[in-house]
Parts: structure tokens; C-alpha cells; sequence
């Protein structure tokens, strides 16, 4: 599905959407979210499609949120959007390449002899890991799951982390409501971490 075939909402659905009313959101997501999806889905076929949809679902909540941003003279409603799931599906594919390539490393550097007692448990603990991370990037939304993805990258520059926080509001005091959010991920993967049944100190640390 090409850009310019999208359908866009009307002038006085923007207009109302720029004010905020509800009941123009909800029109305008009907609207757009399936013609996104579809979009999405076409162009980023290497991705998993729940992962893709999920990410396309965010982007439009956040746009929805903060109606503010938009600005009608500068771009069209799904113009916006796409420019928007671009970024996430970007970062999204390096979190899935870094879990690919942690896995392919696993394998190609299996011990020999393969029955190594040592060798063994740290290639399950990997593994655990990788599967641990996999499932927590479902469960988890909004800033922490781009956290998330930003520490798998081995993120460390705090700007990277207050660019996130940026796009889902105003920040107060960067590096303190860094570490909030940091804390509470940190804290629902220790959660998710006893759920599955993993030792949280082989899989996550603060």
C-alpha cells in the first residue's frame, strides 16, 4: 500500500482532533489504524506481525495523546504517523537483529565437547535469557518497552533514554524521571522474571 493511497480524515476532523475532542480521535483511529497496519505489515515483512501491529497501535495512541504535536500545515495525518512507526519498527528491528545475533553467536560458539557441564548451563542461561527478553518486550508498552530495546542495544547516553521520554510527555527532571523508569521496569522484569520461573540475578541487573 503506496502513501498517497491512504484516506485521510477530513478538515473537520483535524480541526477537531487539534481541540482534542474525543469523539474525533475515535474517528480518525478507525479511520487510519487498519489502513497503518496493512501499511506496516507490507513493508516491514521481516518483522513479526504481531510486533509490528503492536508498535503501529503505540504510535497512534501516542498520537492521540498528545494531539498537540500535529500540525496539519506541515505534514497529513498518516504522513505523521508513518514517520513516527518508521522510528519505533527501526528500533525494533535492531532489538530483534541484537537477539539474533546473541542467538546465533550461542550456537556457533557451542563447546566442544557439547556435553561440557559448564559450557552447557551457560548456553541455557542465554538462552533463558533470550526467551525471558522476548516475552518481556511483549508484555511491556509505552517508554519502558523502548527502554527496554534501547538497554538490549547496550544503550548508555542518557539522551537517548530522555528522547524517549520526550515523546510521551513533558519531563521535569531528566535524570530523575530516567531512573523512575528505570526502576519500574526493573521491577516488573523481576516480576516477570519470578513468573517464568527464572533466577532474576542471571537474567537481569540493575
Amino acid at each position: 500500500m503506496d502513501e498517497s493511497a491512504f484516506q485521510q480524515p477530513t478538515a473537520q476532523q483535524l480541526s477537531a482532533f487539534a481541540q482534542g475532542d474525543p469523539i474525533a480521535k475515535d474517528e480518525i483511529a478507525h479511520l487510519v489504524l487498519p489502513q497503518l497496519v496493512r501499511w506496516a505489515w507490507s513493508h516491514y515483512s521481516n518483522l513479526p506481525r504481531d510486533e509490528v501491529q503492536s508498535v503501529v497501535n503505540g504510535v497512534l495512541a501516542e498520537i492521540l495523546c498528545h494531539h498537540e504535536r500535529y500540525d496539519a500545515d506541515q505534514s497529513s495525518f498518516t504522513t505523521y504517523a508513518i514517520h513516527l512507526i518508521k522510528l519505533r519498527l527501526a528500533s525494533l528491528y535492531q532489538a530483534l537483529k541484537k537477539i539474533k545475533e546473541f542467538q546465533d553467536s550461542a550456537c556457533e560458539n557451542l563447546p566442544l565437547p557439547a556435553y561440557n557441564l559448564i559450557d552447557t548451563v551457560e548456553l541455557n542461561r542465554r538462552i533463558e535469557r533470550d526467551q525471558f527478553f522476548g516475552t518481556a518486550m511483549k508484555r511491556l508498552e509505552g517508554a519502558e518497552k523502548e527502554f527496554l530495546r534501547l538497554i538490549l542495544q547496550g544503550e548508555k547516553q542518557q539522551e537517548a533514554f530522555a528522547q524517549v521520554l520526550a515523546r510521551y510527555g513533558p519531563i521535569k527532571h531528566a535524570g530523575q524521571d530516567i531512573k523512575n523508569v528505570k526502576a519500574r521496569l526493573l521491577r516488573k522484569l523481576q516480576a516477570l522474571a519470578e513468573e517464568m520461573g527464572y533466577e532474576t540475578n542471571d537474567l537481569i541487573s540493575e
